[in-house]
This record gives C-alpha cells, sequence and structure tokens, in this order.
C-alpha cells in the first residue's frame, strides 16, 4: 500500500512513498467484500465520486422438461437437439456495453522509462539476498518487516464470494491460515497482492471508462486503439491516475543489467511463452506480447517478473527479491492504466496472474484469480473476441479450470459466459464453426468447466467422491446426459492433429501414446479427466449406448500421455488430471511412474507438484505394502 511520507527530504521533487503492513485489512477484504453499490473509486474525491450503477441482466433459467426419465442412447452420430434446455446466462455487470475511451490516447503519451544502463562489467552474477537487502533501502523496507498475526475472529467465517457463486460456502476460509508460498503475513509480495487485486475490483466495478462489449467487434479491429466507437473519460479521472503515476514513477529501484534483462526475456521466449502458447498457433504470447511490451512498461516488467519467478523456482539457491521488485515494479506501472482497459492492462493482469499461480499455495489460488475474472468480465472479454485478447482468456480460462479441479468448486468467469451466452448447443457450434485444431483443445477447456459447473461443489471430485444417485433429480439427469453426449461427440470429431500419431495401448505401466502438439496434449488430458468426473457421478438409472469405456481405461489414458509427451506447457496443465487418474492406480509401479514424474515436471518446469505427491501417497497408503 503507498502512502505519502512526508519525512523526506523537503528538496525532493517528488512524494516519497512506503509500504505499509496492511495485513489484518486484507484477511478481512478476502472474507468480506463490499458491496458493489458502495463500491467509489479511491482515487476520487468523496464529492465527485459517482456511485456506480450497474444494471442487472435477470438471465431468465428456461424451465426444464419434466416426465418419465428416457431411455438414453448417446450414439455420437446423433445431432444434438437445439430445443434441449438453456444453461444459465447471469450477466454480472454492464460491462457488457463498454468500450475503451480516449485515455487510452492519453495513456500512450506518458512517457515509457527503460531499465537503466548497467555500469561495469556485463559479467553475469546472482547476488545474494543478504547483499541485496544490506544495498537496497526499498527491500529492507519491503522484506525486513514483522508479520501481522492472523488472529482468529468472525471475519473468518465471512465466505462470501464476490464473483457470486452459486455456492458460495464451498470457500475453505482455513485456507488463510495455511502458508501461500511467497505470499506470507507481512511481506511485500502479499503486500502488492492484495494492492492489485483490490484495484482491479474496485475498476471492474466501476462505470468508467466504458468500452463496448467485445463480442459486438471483430478481432481485428479491436486492435486498433482510440478510433471511433470509444467514448470518453472523464478527465478528473484520468488526471487522478496521471498524477499518481507521475510522482510514483521513480520510487522503486529496478537493479537490471542488461545481459541479466537478455537471459530473461531468453527464458521468456523459450519456457514461459510456449507454456501459454499451447492452445494457440499464432503464438500471441511469443510473438505478440514482447512488441507488445516494448511501449507498454507494465507488461515488460510483468513478463520479466514471471521470468524471474520460474527461474527461482527451478533453482531454490536464488534469492527471491529480483522477481519482487520487477512484480513491484510491474503493478506500480499497471494500477495508473488500468481505467483504460487496454489489451496490455488485460494482458499484464493474466501474465501476473501466472505468477501468483506459479508462486502461491496451490488452495489459495483463488484469491489470485479473482480479481482478474472480475475485470474481464466487466470488460467483456470471452473464447471467441478474437486476437491477442481471446488467447488472454484461454490461458485465464485454463488456470480457472485447473483452480476448479484443485478446490471442488465452479470456475470464477460462469462457464455460460464463456461463449455465445445462449445456451449449450449454441456454444458447441461456435467452437466447431472454427476450423482451426486449437478450437477443439478449447472445447475440452470449455467440457471440463462445464462438468465443474455441474457437478461442484455438490461434492469433492476424485476418487472418493459420492455419485448423485437421486432418480428424483430430473434436471441434473438430463443435464448430465446432455454433457456426456457433448463428450462423445468431441472425441468422435476431434480433427487429426488431436488424435495420438502412437498409441501403444499394451505397454506398462501405462500406455505410450505420443502427440504432434500441445494443444492435442492438454485437450485430451483434459477430455479424460472430464469424462472421469461424469463417469462417477453417472446417475443409476441412466442406460449408455454404446457402453462407455471404464473410469480406469480413462484414468490410464490420462497418466500414459503425460509419460509419453515432454511438452513443459502441457505437463503444467497436466497436474490435476494426474491427480484425479492416480487415485484409480493400485499397483505400486503405477504410484511410483506418477511420483517420479510429478517431482521431474516440477524440477524442469519449477511448476509446484510435491504438495499433489504428498496428496496422493495419502491416498494410496504405504507404498512397501
Amino acid at each position: 500500500m503507498l502512502v505519502d511520507d512526508s519525512r523526506q527530504p523537503k528538496d525532493r521533487t517528488h512524494k516519497s512513498f512506503k509500504i505499509m503492513d496492511v495485513t489484518s485489512q486484507v484477511i478481512h477484504d478476502y472474507h468480506k467484500s463490499s458491496p458493489v453499490g458502495e463500491i467509489q473509486h479511491p482515487l476520487l474525491d468523496q464529492g465527485s465520486a459517482t456511485p456506480p450503477h450497474h444494471v442487472r441482466d435477470p438471465g431468465q433459467r428456461e424451465e426444464e422438461a419434466r416426465g418419465d426419465l428416457p431411455i438414453f442412447s448417446t450414439s455420437a452420430s446423433q445431432p444434438l437437439d437445439s430445443d434441449d434446455s438453456e444453461l444459465t446466462s447471469e450477466d454480472l455487470s454492464d460491462g457488457r456495453e463498454h468500450s475503451r475511451g480516449s485515455s487510452l490516447n492519453q495513456s500512450a503519451d506518458m512517457p515509457n522509462r527503460r531499465l537503466p544502463d548497467p555500469e561495469g562489467p556485463t559479467e553475469l552474477s546472482q547476488p545474494t539476498a543478504g547483499d541485496l537487502v544490506d544495498s537496497n533501502p526499498w527491500l529492507r523496507q519491503v522484506l525486513l518487516k514483522s508479520p501481522a498475526l492472523l488472529a482468529p475472529g468472525p471475519d473468518l467465517d465471512a465466505n462470501t464470494s464476490p464473483l457470486l457463486q452459486r455456492f458460495p460456502e464451498c470457500w475453505d476460509s482455513t485456507d488463510m491460515s495455511h502458508e501461500d508460498g511467497v505470499f506470507q503475513p507481512g511481506s511485500g509480495y502479499l503486500e502488492l497482492h492484495s494492492t492489485l487485486r483490490n484495484h482491479l475490483m474496485q475498476e471492474a466495478r466501476s462505470r468508467y471508462p466504458s468500452r463496448r462489449n467485445s463480442t459486438d467487434i471483430p478481432g481485428p479491429a479491436r486492435m486498433t486503439l482510440g478510433h471511433d466507437g470509444f467514448t470518453t473519460v472523464p478527465i478528473l479521472q484520468l488526471r487522478d491516475y496521471e498524477d499518481y503515476s507521475q510522482i510514483s514513477n521513480d520510487q522503486i529501484p529496478v537493479d537490471l543489467p542488461k545481459d541479466v534483462e537478455y537471459v530473461l526475456w531468453k527464458n521468456w521466449l523459450e519456457e514461459i511463452a510456449p507454456w501459454l502458447d499451447k492452445f494457440d498457433s499464432q503464438r500471441h504470447f511469443q510473438y505478440t506480447l514482447p512488441v507488445m511490451a516494448q511501449s507498454h512498461d507494465h507488461l515488460r516488467y510483468a513478463m520479466l517478473a514471471v521470468s524471474a519467478r520460474q527461474q527461482e523456482q527451478k533453482d531454490k539457491t536464488l534469492p527471491i527479491e529480483r522477481s519482487l521488485m520487477l512484480y513491484h515494479k510491474a503493478i506500480q506501472l499497471l494500477l495508473p492504466q488500468l481505467p483504460t482497459r487496454s489489451t496490455a492492462v488485460i494482458g499484464s493482469c493474466v501474465v501476473l496472474c501466472v505468477l501468483e499461480m506459479l508462486s502461491c499455495a496451490p488452495k489459495a489460488w483463488r484469491r489470485h484469480l479473482d480479481g482478474c475474472a472480475h475485470l474481464m468480465q466487466a470488460v467483456g472479454i470471452n473464447g471467441f473476441v478474437g486476437g491477442v485478447e481471446q488467447a488472454l482468456f484461454w490461458c485465464f480460462a485454463r488456470m480457472d479450470v485447473c483452480g476448479g479441479l484443485i478446490s471442488s468448486i465452479k470456475t470464477l468467469i460462469p462457464v455460460d459466459h464463456w461463449a455465445s451466452r445462449i445456451d449449450l448447443n449454441t456454444d458447441i457450434g461456435l467452437f466447431q464453426s472454427i476450423s482451426a485444431f486449437e478450437a477443439s483443445a478449447n472445447q475440452a477447456v470449455y467440457l471440463c468447466a462445464q462438468t465443474l459447473d455441474l457437478l461442484a461443489p455438490s461434492h469433492l471430485l476424485g476418487r472418493g467422491a459420492s455419485a448423485r444417485c437421486d432418480p428424483c433429480d430430473i434436471a441434473y439427469i438430463e443435464r448430465w446426459f446432455k454433457l456426456w453426449r457433448c463428450m462423445e461427440d468431441w472425441q468422435v470429431r476431434r480433427p487429426k492433429e488431436m488424435k495420438p500419431i502412437v498409441n501403444f495401448p499394451c505397454t506398462e505401466p501405462f500406455p505410450t501414446i505420443l502427440f504432434s502438439n500441445a494443444a492435442a496434449i492438454s485437450g485430451n488430458q483434459l477430455y479424460h479427466t472430464a469424462a472421469i468426473l461424469l463417469l462417477q457421478s453417472k446417475p443409476a438409472n441412466i442406460r449408455l449406448d454404446p457402453k462407455p469405456r471404464s473410469i480406469l481405461w480413462h484414468a490410464r489414458q490420462i497418466c500414459g500421455i503425460s509419460m509419453s509427451n515432454d511438452h513443459h506447457g502441457a505437463w503444467t496443465n497436466s497436474i490435476q488430471p494426474l491427480w484425479i487418474a492416480g487415485q484409480w492406480m493400485s499397483h505400486p509401479s503405477e504410484h511410483q511412474a506418477i511420483l517420479r514424474l510429478l517431482e521431474r515436471i516440477e524440477q524442469e518446469c519449477g511448476w509446484p507438484t510435491k504438495w499433489r505427491a504428498i496428496d496422493l501417497q495419502e491416498f494410496w497408503g504405504d507404498l512397501s505394502q
């Protein structure tokens, strides 16, 4: 949290700021969100601020068909009926009418600050944490602080979700007492994350600047900023942000020699970007975002921070101070730009979500994504807007599904907002209308999100879940069957690029299944994951024709795919599928193979997997028996 420090020397030409410990307030805010109608922008004067006005789309639910239970047939060639019941679609805000304001043109005139040229030799060296702290007053201020205590109280029971989850009671408030990676109470990482999260939520709930519905604008046109169709942002609001940027621009030192910046960019292009582009043949994270970052410093620092953090995760001897400074600088430069809601701003938010998911305790994922989820919904970005924003959406959607699998809850962005906002059949039609094979991979993500929406959080996901067998729940039975039919249809219709080029089913301990691309690897794994969850929740009185494959077969497919394909991006997306599939394995050789794979993923990618290995060991019991 940035506050004016009146103790700074009077001859300074600009104000100075210091980091304040707001952990207790942040913990309170995590569990108790402010009513939307009471949110005001923090930089607006109370007298001039106008309370946000939200128009809520009632989103009518179609009545479920009632009657005798039919005999279902799941032939993949059977057409999807257009009169199937619709999914619920609620507009959380009036953000679907937003368009970028002229603030984009004004913000583009802000000076783009570059990293200082290094002095002396350019020899690569990694300073120790002690050296960095001793030589840097800012780091002493951020890192050497007494951590705040998490005292239990009534606020820890306030579980209301800011994203209006249908089952907010599923949030585990005890997660706040767990360690959250580098986001420890009293740490600079936690305070910076909390500041960004709060600003994202406030911006998502504000009325300005308005931006047209993304789905009404073709993809290429949305990349042209400042043209017709964009409304004007009130001058007072933009001026407040400009003043903030000017007085805070130089307060965070970033000592990043050119040779180190080169290493970080090289790591981004060769390691990080392939993670995020795995479903995108146009490779926006590798080709487009680095170019965009040259004119948007907040995006530049965000990308460098992720690269630095990934290296720190791989090599635990590296100090975290470098990624912390880059993370801090990215947030400092991003906050004044939030009202523009530009593509670069959305890109920075998604990239910072990647950093936080890489660094946080896995079960604390939700509070590291919900701020960005708010903003993306307010802007109106979905899976079919085209261009770089479509790539940003699907990158976020995969993290959202991953979190849902971790916590057995629905996605933060409701799945009925991902595509047409009409019904399941219309959404599937959109996917099938795109010839690019990666659309099939995105459809697999969508179907997995639909499965979470159907099953969670009525019970935990995994082998220990209790099946829903109420024969009177006709609505659940019909929706389950409709989703299963879509799953079978996906498996039959998937393009050749989504099918294996090598498939040896009899190898031990798992089949050998080799794909030619990362989209096919992860897409098929998510299909098998959704199939396992649906089959173990199949209503008892449904008769499927043809008879489906067994849960064990799907589980072995998941494991075999990860064992046979070494793509790091696919590996980072496989941890939750491996957790779900691993619970169905009974032989010690299978257990050992999965544990070795999880260990290899963490060593080579830096993505935490040890926690899931421990979960599986506890589920399996004594491996020596």
